[in-house]
């Protein structure tokens, strides 16, 4: 029997909510990237290093603060658990059930507000929504609610491209970029995700050329997001896991376990390093959260808003 992808909980609304700090939150994760690459002050990555050195907050890497998932196992679905729910994840695989607690997709949507998951990697829905079916939806080639909110071209493009670097129904990044930058430029859904996942499936070839590479493709997606979006859009980025020290695996090796986020656009007032540290995936439904004005909550193994970021 699957595991169910999150620990029971707890739930209570502890305060209701303030001021909305941003009209709207796209999270980006870039799957299995590592603090060292992501943190470098080589230019691999220059609009992500503008978003962390002049125009938001980072955490993650020596100098700049710990951020960690809870684990015990650092792999994609537990990782994106955690992110969604902001708890800590009872996943142990990326063969745990669909998930049956509200997320924070969950929570934009009873809010009135529109939300949108948009991944390379299929098994992401599993982890995004209880009920899925209310979200506009693409992750993989295949797996799709709503298909008619996307452009039905770039949809098919992405269907036919085969799983490029990656296997079963995986949609190479050039192609959910492309479906995600087109969505984002007709709709503004209160909540989006864009999973990435080049990074992840080259590392586990052990092909480093290819994973620097899919970490330009990504930084040149957040260069024409940051154009699409409107003024008072907030932009988070992140990775799912880390990696262990022989760069190819991950799992339970604890130096997996060390994650990062980058934070930049409305609401985002503080300028370099993060000082509250550490914090953990667990932290960022509870910021975005705060962000959006959505009621604050306790809940078992709940994280809390980043204060850097957004405090009630």
């Amino acid at each position: 029997m699957k595991a169910n992808v999150a620990l029971a909980t707890v739930v209570e609304v502890v305060e209701a909510p303030r001021t909305t700090r941003t009209e709207q939150v796209v999270l980006v994760a870039i799957d299995g990237a590592r603090w060292q690459e992501i943190f470098s002050k080589e230019p691999i990555m220059p609009t992500l290093r503008r978003f962390m050195t002049t125009d938001g907050i980072s955490v993650g890497a020596p100098g700049y603060g710990e951020m960690h998932a809870s684990g015990p196992n650092y792999v994609s679905l537990p990782g994106y658990t955690e992110i969604f729910t902001g708890r800590t994840s009872a996943c142990r695989s990326n063969d745990c059930a669909p998930i049956s607690e509200r997320t924070i997709v969950d929570e934009v949507v009873d809010a009135g507000g529109d939300a949108a998951v948009i991944s390379s990697w299929e098994m992401i829905d599993r982890a995004a929504a209880r009920e899925p079916g209310r979200v506009t939806l693409s992750t993989g080639r295949h797996h799709v609610a709503h298909r008619e909110a996307f452009d039905d071209k770039l949809f098919e493009e992405g269907a036919r491209s085969g799983p490029g670097c990656g296997i079963g129904d995986y949609r190479p990044d050039a192609h959910t970029i492309r479906l995600a930058l087109d969505y984002l430029s007709h709709h503004t859904p209160k909540f989006a995700f864009v999973g990435l996942g080049d990074t992840d499936e080259h590392a586990h070839r052990d092909n480093h050329t290819g994973y620097v590479d899919a970490l330009r493709t990504a930084d040149a997606f957040l260069a024409d997001l940051e154009e699409r979006l409107p003024p008072r859009a907030t932009i988070l980025v992140t990775a799912d896991h880390g990696r262990a020290a022989n760069f190819r695996d991950h799992g339970m090796m604890p130096e997996a376990a060390r994650v990062w986020l980058v934070a930049r656009g409305a609401g985002i007032d503080a300028r370099g390093p993060l000082d509250q540290s550490p914090v953990r995936l667990a932290d960022i439904a509870p910021t975005i959260r705060c962000l959006l004005g959505l009621p604050r909550l306790i809940a078992t193994g709940g994280g809390e808003p980043i204060a850097q970021i957004c405090s009630y």
